[in-house]
């Protein structure tokens, strides 16, 4: 159903948006040639992978690892349909154009790499083009929230958490199979990119209509992997497998934290952003109910939240984001300063102390 979310930016954001999305069409990086792959093909040694394989990881869970790429990725033509017709209810061509003309073409060339890889490990063709076809043949309904923030946003997330995942697969078969490792390099540099031009539209938004940062703490609250729609088998294992592929989940964490973070490039917002969050989930800060803490914010106004958005970015050790900007904020509290932020400082530490990022590596962030 169609969100009952406002969604509105003036006619100079969707200019932007329209000539961020005519930069991207006009440069839209190293494209996958699919001829270059299929010519690759004899080059692949997978099965000496397979003997490699670290601990915790069996034959069967690398095949498994390898389906999940190659069955999420086949059904892009279902994910487009789902934002095309977001993108039309919300009157945003931009997003329309992107989708069509960028997004589902590009996408289009990652699956069949996978494809190879698992023919050359001796799955019959017949059996992965009859899994291919009932995936695509399933009706994907998009979860997160229908504005083009929330489509956006959970660009974002999803790009990078399957750009995190080819680049586990490419590590896998580096030193055995560095053809099949290229392969999946070439796919995750893709994803790459398409996580900073997600990223790119959802800060566009957000700096014209700072309003719709609710949008965005929905589309992270909702947010889950395709897989567990379409392939609910493998994605619930995800998480017993990313330890074993030598998964870093701070590392993870703090780069979505720092996504999710330059998409408002203020702290204020940031704190916004996760009160938001802490409300809907019913998280406690300390002691403090999030009610009771948001009711004090609202009284304080932007210093309150930029304390927060601070507390979130030291938590994760991005705490470097905020730190340069601080001696030019502080000379408003001359002669306080140094009092002023270390105050300020004492109270940002026990705030991050009882912020608790946990990533469930089986549905998202």
């Amino acid at each position: 159903m169609k969100s009952t979310a406002a969604y509105a930016l003036p006619a100079e954001a969707h200019a932007r948006l329209e000539a961020l999305v005519d930069r991207i069409e006009a440069q839209p990086g190293d494209l996958i040639d699919l001829r270059q792959f299929q010519e690759m093909q004899q080059r692949l040694d997978v099965g000496a992978t397979v003997a490699a394989l670290p601990a915790g990881l069996s034959q069967d869970d690398f095949a498994g690892i390898l389906k999940l790429a190659l069955l999420t990725e086949c059904a892009t033509e279902t994910y487009g349909a789902c934002f095309a017709e977001r993108a039309q209810w919300f009157g945003t061509p931009w997003l329309a154009r992107f989708n069509e003309r960028v997004w589902v073409p590009d996408e289009l060339t990652h699956h069949t790499p996978y494809k190879y890889i698992l023919l050359n490990m001796g799955f019959a063709e017949a059996e992965l083009d009859r899994e291919i076809r009932h995936v695509q043949e399933l009706d994907f309904a998009h979860r997160g929230g229908d504005t083009p923030v929330h489509v956006a946003t959970f660009g974002i997330v999803q790009e990078y958490l399957t750009d995190n995942w080819h680049g586990l697969i490419a590590s896998l078969l580096r030193e055995a199979s560095p053809a099949a490792a290229y392969m999946a390099t070439r796919i995750k540099r893709r994803e790459t990119l398409h996580t900073v031009w997600y990223r790119d539209m959802v800060a566009l938004q957000i700096e014209a209509n700072p309003a719709l940062v609710p949008c965005v703490a929905e589309a992270l609250l909702r947010f889950e992997m395709p897989g567990n729609q379409l392939v609910p088998h493998l994605q619930a294992r995800v998480g017993a497998w990313m330890p074993a592929m030598g998964a870093d989940f701070e590392r993870i964490t703090r780069d979505l934290v720092r996504h999710v973070y330059a998409t408002l490039a203020d702290p204020a917002l940031a704190g916004r952003l996760v009160m938001e969050i802490a409300r809907e989930r019913d998280v406690s800060f300390g002691p403090l109910a999030p009610g009771v803490v948001q009711a004090a914010l609202n009284r304080l106004g932007g210093p309150g939240y930029g304390l927060i958005g601070e507390a979130v970015l030291q938590s994760v050790g991005l705490a470097y984001l905020f730190e340069h900007k601080r001696g030019v904020q502080d000379s408003a509290f001359l002669p306080y300063g140094g009092v002023y932020e270390r105050v300020r400082s004492l109270v940002r530490s026990w705030i991050a102390r009882q912020i608790d990022f946990r990533l469930d590596p089986g549905g998202g962030a």
